[in-house]
C-alpha cells in the first residue's frame, strides 16, 4: 500500500523577522514505513523546508529537503534503504523569512502562509497507519526543543542543516 503522510503548522509569523516552524510526532505502529519521496510547501515566506527520521537515541537521519520556491512536486527521497517504525519521530521544520510589515497567519490564501512536509512511503500488505497527520501549533508554544509548559522535546538537534540548503 501507498500513503502520504503530512506534517504541517498552524502558527503566525511575526513582521520582518527569520522564523523556525517546527513540528514532530512519534510513530505508534507496528508497521515498517518505506519512504520513497517528499514533497515541500509553503507560501512566499518559506526558504527551507526539511523532513527527519529522529530514532529513540536521538539520531536524526534527512528524509529530505528543499526550497519551497522550486516546483512543489514529489523529489526521491535521499536514503532509499531508509525505514521507519514505531518509536521513531517524523519532524519537519520550515525555516521562514518575513519582509512584511504584519503579522503573516497560516491560511489558504496568497496573503497568509503554509508549512507542509509530505513523505510519500509504502508498506507491505494493505494495513496502513491509522493517523497520518502530525500538526503543530509552532512557536512558541512548540519547538523542536521544547514543549511549552512542560519542557523536554528533541536533543541533538541538526539547527544548521535543519535551516540550510548547503
Amino acid at each position: 500500500t501507498t500513503e502520504i503522510y503530512t506534517l504541517s503548522l498552524h502558527d503566525a509569523l511575526p513582521i520582518w523577522a527569520t522564523q523556525y516552524m517546527e513540528a514532530a510526532c512519534k510513530l505508534t505502529t507496528s508497521l515498517t514505513l518505506h519512504p520513497f519521496a517528499f514533497r515541500t510547501h509553503t507560501h512566499d515566506l518559506g526558504r527551507v523546508v526539511s523532513g527527519w527520521k529522529v530514532s529513540s537515541n536521538m539520531e536524526w537521519e534527512l528524509i529530505g529537503k528543499k526550497d519551497p520556491q522550486l516546483p512543489q512536486m514529489f523529489y526521491p527521497i535521499q536514503d532509499s534503504g531508509m525505514t521507519l517504525t514505531g518509536g521513531d519521530t517524523l519532524a519537519a521544520r520550515c525555516t521562514m523569512v518575513s519582509y512584511r510589515d504584519r503579522m503573516t497567519w497560516v491560511g489558504a490564501t496568497a496573503k497568509d502562509e503554509m508549512c507542509n512536509f509530505y513523505m510519500m512511503y509504502w508498506v507491505q500488505g494493505k494495513e496502513k497507519l491509522g493517523n497520518e497527520r502530525c500538526v503543530s501549533v509552532g512557536p512558541p508554544v512548540y519547538t523542536w526543543g521544547r514543549i511549552w509548559p512542560i519542557g523536554g522535546g528533541l536533543s541533538n538537534i541538526p539547527d544548521n542543516d535543519a535551516s540550510s540548503l548547503a
